[in-house]
């Protein structure tokens, strides 16, 4: 089963808990015989167990042996000592600790039987008894004494059992909840650590809600599961099967009844397990869809405003969510109904066994401690089968949990560090990209998305990649870091292949700005040395300046130590992008990759940025992806991409005239004059504060 799976590393604690059931169950059931020895031992026989004299006349002792064999007549003299002046033999021992069932109680039994000219087997026991009581009588003991000393001694052990069966329920419930938290903590964990490796090919097959789901509600259900299979799943077969091997080995002919009542049962639990498993297989599926529409609807709540389309939102998730509650309530009727059946056979069966052991009792087949007994074996019996009916509804919902937990752990990662990494050799370039026929396709697809690319970026040169939407431009500068790898070509940098490079590696040596601007809640100061725990304030500063955002900065209440919301809502777009900018900025990197990252700036800072980046960063290859010409109109190569094929690569003014795609990109956004078509005017004109 796929929950067992989970308890591999605590099999210490597992064998604990073995133990303590073991200790409960001994414990517990132990418990019903007691209390029949109290009725029908303490009080209906006034505490004498059985026809073992504790203390006998050497003439009535002499007269039962009269009627037993030469074997017999040792084994009941191996047991008591010679007369006292008084006549009197005391047994060697401790009398209640010889039951009826003891061979020198059925040998005196069989003798008093001969003795008292009793036929009746079924009345033996009882007249046994009474002739114990009658020579106690005669010799004088007080008989309520030996009652009340019976009693005394059969309690203490009662509670003696109870105190040690608690202590081990107790130890037990401790030991299962530690160690399904403890699984719990341990799975998020891997969990997490496992998604952190993640490419966005894994993420975009589980998708970020269903991870949400499985890392929070299905791990509760895990440890949930562990902590029942501890403390139910092994004790309820313990008590079960002890207490119906007990009721069983009794010749009281009440046997059916338990039968009957465990047929039934089972069929209870066949049918609740063939109707309700399928239904919390649903039910996980549903749970991911409502957490997927909640994560859209939250995050799109702008768009959703904007377009006035709240009520339909609310009526789409009001959809996803009445199918959720139609399955749980489903399962949760189920389980309700579950529960009072079992009472009524649970009820059925105890009435069963009074009726019918009423009429034994009668005619002294069984007595009435028996058939309390009978009674409260028949009940364990039944709260086994509800603990049972308890795991049978519970566990196969914990075991499609486990399963979307571990098609998690055991997702094949797509993007691994090589068995034995390779570094730059340290005389070789710094800062250096080279794409070497580079082709990708997303798995599953059915054509490249980029093919056959070829460019070289030295350090302290610029790239720029322009082309129109969906042509693969931020898929291509995302292979530079290995969030996907490449399938055909090579991408090297520093002259080492990237797939031969340990991650840690490569990424230190780049500085990667996303599409979108992310950032973490936490201070400015902590967003900005998010890839360095060494900088200071004096970097993180620089870091500021360097990507325009020092003076929206500096105009916050608390500086660099301002607080930064989650996702960074308290920012604009333009200033979470600069901010995004200095975090890259800030590990000084080999290769600065911005995919996009100028959409929200306007010109003015667009122009300022750029020209901060060349100056103070003149030693690193840079990156740029973007959707304005004005953005990389002075890199110093640009790469046009249309479709999946590069159709134009070269300077500015190259395109310009060999670049029909890139022409028409640049003139839908610039003039002639600022395109630098127009002899009469300068390419681009400087204004205060950046170009125009």
């Amino acid at each position: 089963m796929s929950v067992l799976r989970f308890l591999k590393h605590h099999l210490g604690a597992f064998a604990l808990v073995c133990l303590l059931l073991a200790v409960q169950a001994v414990s517990e059931l132990a418990l019903p015989q007691m209390m029949s020895d109290i009725v029908d031992v303490g009080i209906g026989q006034r505490g004498i167990p059985s026809a073992v004299f504790a203390h006998v006349r050497a003439q009535t002792l002499s007269d039962l042996e009269s009627h037993l064999d030469a074997d017999e007549v040792a084994l009941v003299e191996s047991f008591y000592a010679p007369a006292n002046p008084s006549g009197v033999r005391t047994f060697e021992g401790d009398p209640a600790a010889k039951r009826a069932s003891s061979e020198l109680s059925q040998v005196l039994s069989r003798a008093i039987a001969l003795e008292t000219g009793a036929d009746d087997d079924a009345l033996a026991p009882q007249r046994s008894i009474a002739y114990v009581t009658a020579e106690y009588e005669q010799l004088g003991l007080d008989l309520e004494d030996i009652r009340r000393s019976y009693l005394i001694s059969m309690s203490a052990s009662m509670l003696a059992y109870c105190a040690v069966a608690l202590a081990a329920a107790v130890l037990l419930g401790y030991v299962a909840a530690r160690t399904g938290a403890v699984i719990g903590r341990d799975t998020r964990e891997d969990i997490f650590s496992k998604v952190m490796r993640f490419s966005p090919a894994e993420v975009n097959r589980f998708s970020q809600a269903s991870l949400i789901t499985r890392c929070t509600n299905d791990v509760m259900q895990v440890s949930m599961s562990v902590m029942m299979l501890m403390r139910m799943v092994l004790l309820a077969p313990i008590m079960g099967i002890v207490a119906i091997t007990k009721v069983l080995a009794q010749p009281s002919g009440l046997g059916f009844i338990i039968i009957a009542a465990v047929l039934m049962l089972l069929g209870l639990l066949v049918v609740a397990f063939i109707v309700v498993v399928p239904k919390f297989e649903r039910m996980q599926a549903l749970i991911d869809r409502v957490n997927l529409m909640s994560r859209q609807m939250l995050e799109g709540i702008m768009p959703v405003r904007a377009f006035g389309r709240e009520t339909y939102e609310e009526e789409r998730f009001d959809g996803a969510s009445t199918e959720l509650r139609d399955t749980q309530l489903f399962t949760g009727h189920a389980i309700a109904l579950i529960m009072p059946v079992i009472q009524i056979i649970l009820n059925a069966a105890t009435v069963a066994i009074v009726w019918f052991g009423a009429d034994l009792v009668g005619s002294g087949a069984m007595q009435v401690g028996d058939v309390m007994a009978y009674s409260a074996y028949a009940m364990q019996i039944v709260m086994s089968f509800m603990m049972l009916a308890m795991v049978a509804i519970m566990m196969p919902r914990a075991k499609v949990a486990a399963d979307r937990v571990i098609e998690v752990l055991e997702c094949p990662l797509s993007i691994v560090d090589p068995d034995e990494p390779q570094s730059p050799a340290p005389e070789g370039p710094r800062g250096s990209l080279v794409f070497d026929d580079v082709s990708f396709r997303y798995p599953d697809a059915d054509a490249d998305v980029i093919s056959h690319v070829d460019f070289t970026l030295d350090a302290g040169q610029v790239l720029g990649i322009v082309g129109s939407t969906g042509s693969g431009k931020s898929t291509l500068v995302q292979l530079i870091p290995r969030l996907y790898d490449v399938t055909g070509g090579a991408v090297l940098v520093d002259g080492v292949d990237v797939r031969s490079m340990s991650l840690a590696d490569l990424r230190s040596r780049i500085g990667f700005v996303p599409q979108t601007a992310r950032l973490f809640s936490g201070t400015v100061a902590s967003n900005v040395a998010y890839g360095r725990d060494d900088l200071g304030e004096a970097d993180i500063g620089h870091a500021l300046e360097i990507a325009q955002a020092s003076e929206f900065v500096d105009a916050l209440e608390e500086g660099i130590d301002s607080p930064t919301a989650q996702g960074g809502s308290n920012f604009s777009g333009g200033q979470r992008q600069r901010l995004s900018i200095a975090r890259a900025v800030a590990i000084d990197p080999e290769i600065l990759v911005l995919d996009d990252s100028f959409s929200a700036l306007d010109y003015a800072t667009d122009a300022r940025l750029r020209r901060a980046l060349s100056h103070e960063m003149g030693g690193t290859a840079v990156v740029v992806v973007a959707q304005r010409v004005a953005t990389v109109m002075h890199a110093d190569k640009i790469l046009v991409l249309d479709g999946d094929a590069v159709v134009g690569y070269g300077s500015h003014a190259e395109l310009l005239s060999t670049c029909e795609e890139y022409r028409e990109i640049a003139t839908s956004q610039l003039t002639a004059s600022e395109l630098g078509l127009d002899d009469a005017k300068p390419a681009f004109r400087v204004v205060e504060g950046g170009d125009a």
